[in-house]
């Protein structure tokens, strides 16, 4: 005896519910791989400022690691007994010259006194441009000071003589202090002084990424001087 039992299909409600369903599933899947894809883009962005600004901060470390403030251009000379006190003054006269209290340049000079840098920057033209971080090094040649060669920097109009600039590749910098603690040189202060501050720089820089300047990071760091 045959069974003859109708087979019966999905209807067009039926259908349409399964596919109403179904796209709503893919728009949360969607929406939910756009914000990994974002949160990875974020974490990227934020790796490589990162990155950037710690290889400027290793660079300040290392000058003042390896000397220190250069408090000679920033202020007059207390004592002549600094080993470069008779020396010809290149490095404190040049064009750059700023006061200590701008917070928007520093020099630094090594332990054996023949060898100098000068860091400036030079502040945005623009919201959607960058400053500029600008430096010079000297070195003392037979007790003269003269330019020195080979910094690994590019060349910039905005930075102005034979700055070389200190690129950033991945990031805008808005802004950049270095504050200069104390604002003396502790060995020429006092006794008192010295025995209980250390020159160090607070640097501070607002930065954004290239690809997302709306976002700012604010970049905190304290250098302090090797004795």
């Amino acid at each position: 005896m045959k069974n003859n039992q109708s087979k019966k299909g999905f209807t067009l409600i039926e259908l349409l519910l399964a596919i109403g369903i179904f796209m709503g599933f893919m728009l949360v899947v969607t929406n939910v791989y756009i914000e990994i894809v974002r949160a990875q883009r974020a974490a990227n962005q934020t790796r490589l400022i990162y990155s950037e600004l710690r290889q400027f901060t290793d660079y300040l470390n290392t000058e003042m690691r390896e000397g220190g403030i250069d408090y000679f251009c920033y202020n007059p000379p207390i004592a002549e007994s600094l080993d470069f006190y008779n020396l010809a003054l290149t490095r404190c006269t040049d064009a750059a010259l700023l006061t200590a209290s701008s917070n928007d340049n520093l020099r630094t000079i090594s332990r054996d006194g023949l060898q100098a840098s000068i860091i400036k920057f030079i502040p945005p033209a623009s919201a959607e441009a960058s400053g500029k971080v600008c430096v010079l090094r000297y070195k003392n040649v037979e007790d003269a000071w003269q330019q020195e060669e080979g910094f690994l920097g590019s060349s910039s109009a905005e930075c102005g003589g034979d700055f070389k600039e200190f690129a950033f590749n991945t990031l805008n910098v808005k802004n950049l202090k270095m504050e200069i603690f104390p604002k003396k040189d502790p060995k020429t202060a006092g006794a008192d002084l010295a025995n209980n501050q250390q020159p160090m720089i607070r640097l501070t820089l607002n930065v954004a990424s290239k690809d997302d300047l709306e976002n700012e990071i604010e970049y905190q760091s304290l250098i302090v001087a090797r004795n």
